[in-house]
Parts: C-alpha cells; structure tokens; sequence
C-alpha cells in the first residue's frame, strides 16, 4: 500500500515539475487529487489506513499555500520593479536623448556665433582701412583749399557785422515800442482802478436802496395783517348782533307760554312710551337672575343622573408571543480561524459522504474521518 501511494506521488510530482513557479490555484489542484485518491483508498482498506496521513498531508498543503501566497507577492514585486526598472531606463534614454540634442543646439550656436564674429571683424578691419584713406585725403585736401578758406572767412565776417547792425538798430526801435505799451498799460490800469471804486460805491448805495424796499415791504405787510384782523373782529361782531337778535325775538315769542324746564312730554298714542315704574323694572330683573340660578341647578343635577360610557382598554402594547429566532451558522461569533486546506478537504469529505453512506459495505462516515483527520493535526503538530 505505501509502495502504491509513493509511485502515485511520484508521478504527480513529475507532472507539476514541469512548471516553474506554483500558484495557489495548482495547490488546490493537488489537494483536490490527492483528496480523490484519499476516497479510493479509504473504498479499498477503509479509514484507518488514511487516518495517520491526512494530518501530515493536510499540513504539508498548508506549507505549500503559504509558500504559493508568498510567490505570489514576491512576484508581484518583482513586476512593479520591473516596471519601474523600465520606465526608469527609458526616462534616462529620454535624458540622453535631450542631452545629445541639447549639445547639437549649443554646437550649432556657437559655430554661428563665430561665424558672426568673423564677419564683425572683417567688417572692421574694412572700416579702418576705409578711414585711413579717408583722412589722408583729408590731409591733402586741407594743404590745397587753405588759402581760399582766409579769402572766404574774411567776407562773411563782414556780412554777419553787418547783420549785427541791423539787428541793433531793430532792437532799439522794439525797446521804444515796449516802453510806450507800459505806459499806455500804466495809464488803463489807473482808469480800471477808478472803475472800481465807482463801482463799489454803486454797490453801497443798491444794498442801502434794498434794505429800504424790504423794509417798506414788511410795514405794507404789517399793515396788510392788522387790517385783516380787524375785517375777522368785525365779522366777530357782526355774527353776533345776528345772534342777539334771534335770541330777542325768540325771548319775545316764549313770554306767553309756560315753563316747561326738567319735565317730559309723552303722546299717548305711541307705541314704545314708558309704561313701567323704577320699582317695578327692578323687581322683574331679580326674578329672572333667581330664575337663571335655578336653571343651572337643575342642569348639574340632571348632569348627576346622566350615565357615564364605559372605556375600552387598548390593546396595541399587547406582549409579542412565539419561538425566539435561531443563531445562523455563520454568526461571527462562531466562526474559528482554518486554513482554506482544511476548509476544502473538510467540503470535500462532506460533499462525497453522502455516496459512501449509500453503499453496500458498512464503514464510518466520512464525515466523522474529516473530524478525525483534522483534529489529528494537534497530535502530528505535537509529535513536531
């Protein structure tokens, strides 16, 4: 049996061999296998013979998982340094690809730059030797054109003395001109001066005018007031020479008839006259209070007698009766810390339990061998 299991193991090792770096997925390849080959052997020889090694290769899986998961990062690294190993080559391809440009550029500005100063100083080489042979014309020039230079020098100094004395004489007549014009200046301005006093002796006697126009202004005003005041008292007085007259004439016309002062006068034909003394309207108002006080007696009294509904208890807070919910199975508080090696073997010995419970041959469940297989990683981790 061993010699079996080991000949099975070694074929599988040789046919995952072949890759080079194992994922989780092929771990779980392999634990799905080797579970397959578990329920073969455990449908030949039975649970015992399995019930050592389930341990060992349920914990052999587990290393494997954790080195898989490890790979995994490792090579997830590995690739963004890669990438960055790359960008960072090609950042300095770019650079040395800007540097070689930059050095054409500064190459191709020097060269033009000397180019330039070539030409500056075969320009000046050129202007110097021009003006070498300018002033030595100059020079011959000179020697040739002296002596018809005194000739001409002569004849314009006397134009421009000349000139000078035209130019005074203009200057003298100006200066007559000019003192004319101030005096003629000196003369206007005494006149405006005179002007001004006038003018503001004008000035004195127009504000003296005013004040005496508003001064006759506000007694015509006055004037105006006490007459219509007295127009008001004479009206005062007329009105009442009307009334003194109506009064006589209506003192005259009631000589003849009687005093009739604090009495009344009733026609006997009208409805609504009076008809009840003081006495008597005093005593019909206290009858009808007694009678009010009664009324409302009776009223509480009746309100006594009168039956009262009854009052329906409420029955919304009524206590809530029934079974209590169940926990689920998946409950946080329930779960415990496995591996996903123990998870899968533990699904798949309880998917498969089912057929072997159906056969034929009498054997414990698969079930109670997930049990046992997983509770038999304490004794293998003690025997460690």
């Amino acid at each position: 049996m061993p010699f079996c299991l080991g000949n099975y193991t070694t074929h599988n090792m040789e046919e995952y061999a072949v890759v080079s770096d194992i994922s989780v997925v092929d771990v779980y390849d392999i634990a799905s296998e080797i579970g397959k080959e578990c329920e073969k052997l455990i449908d030949s020889y039975g649970v015992d013979s399995v019930t050592n090694l389930m341990p060992k290769v349920i914990h052999a899986l587990e290393l494997l998982e954790n080195l898989a998961t490890k790979n995994e990062r490792e090579n997830t690294t590995v690739q963004e340094l890669q990438a960055k190993i790359s960008q960072l080559e090609s950042d300095k391809i770019e650079k040395a690809e800007d540097r070689q440009r930059f050095e054409k550029e500064l190459e191709q500005i020097e060269e033009h730059w000397r180019q330039e100063s070539r030409d500056l100083v075969e320009m000046v080489t050129r202007l110097q030797e021009e003006n070498r042979r300018l002033s030595e014309a100059l020079q011959e020039s000179r020697s040739d054109t002296f002596t018809a230079s005194q000739e001409v020098d002569i004849a314009v100094l006397q134009h421009l003395r000349s000139m000078i004395d035209k130019q005074r004489d203009q200057i003298r007549g100006r200066d007559k001109e000019l003192l004319q014009k101030n005096t003629e200046i000196e003369n206007l301005t005494a006149q405006v001066e005179k002007l001004g006093v006038v003018g503001r002796e004008l000035k004195r006697k127009q504000r003296q005018a005013q004040m005496q126009a508003r001064g006759l202004v506000e007694e015509r005003a006055d004037f105006l007031a006490q007459l219509q005041d007295q127009n008001r008292e004479l009206i005062n007085l007329r009105a009442r020479l009307g009334l003194a007259k109506k009064e006589n004439e209506d003192l005259s016309k009631l000589q003849g008839c009687p005093d009739l002062t604090n009495k009344a006068i009733y026609d006997l034909d009208d409805p609504d006259r009076p008809r009840f003394t003081t006495a008597e309207l005093k005593e019909i108002l206290h009858e009808r209070n007694e009678l009010k006080a009664r009324v409302s007696d009776l009223e509480d009294e009746l309100e006594l007698y009168r039956p009262k509904p009854e009052t329906v208890e409420d029955d919304k807070d009524a206590p809530v009766q029934g079974p209590l919910p169940y926990e689920p199975d998946d409950a946080p508080w329930k779960k415990t810390s496995e591996s996903g090696i123990r998870k899968f073997f533990r699904k798949i010995f309880s998917e498969s339990s089912s057929s072997f419970l159906v056969g034929s041959s009498p054997r414990r469940s698969l079930s109670s061998l997930s049990k046992m297989a997983l509770s038999g990683n304490s004794t293998y981790d003690e025997s460690i």
